[in-house]
């Protein structure tokens, strides 16, 4: 696999744009993904531990056994609108909404 190396000048243009895409188990660890458009992508068993989620696009993204421990600026509103399970990994402030 290639990995792209981003220079700082341009992370502030760069916008993750993968609507259906399939990628389970996919690495997003700290990822930037302000304003990302990820719907209906199947992340099933994807990391997202500590990226940050200010006005991305969860709609239909399958996010079954995806960790999101430590993820920023995510909310209810956009994980209801994702598909989500009890092995989905939440973050802590967002755990009480599943319980419920």
């Amino acid at each position: 696999m290639r990995r792209i190396k981003l220079l700082p000048e341009d992370r502030a243009r760069f916008r993750i744009k993968i609507p259906g895409a399939r990628i389970p188990g996919a690495k997003f660890d700290k990822g930037n993904l302000t304003d990302a458009d990820l719907s209906y992508a199947n992340c099933s068993n994807a990391s997202f531990r500590g990226a940050d989620f200010l006005r991305a696009n969860l709609k239909g993204t399958i996010l079954r056994g995806a960790d999101l421990t430590g993820a920023r600026n995510l909310t209810w509103a956009q994980l209801s609108e994702a598909v989500i399970d009890q092995t989905t990994i939440l973050p802590k402030e967002l755990e009480q909404h599943a319980a419920e």
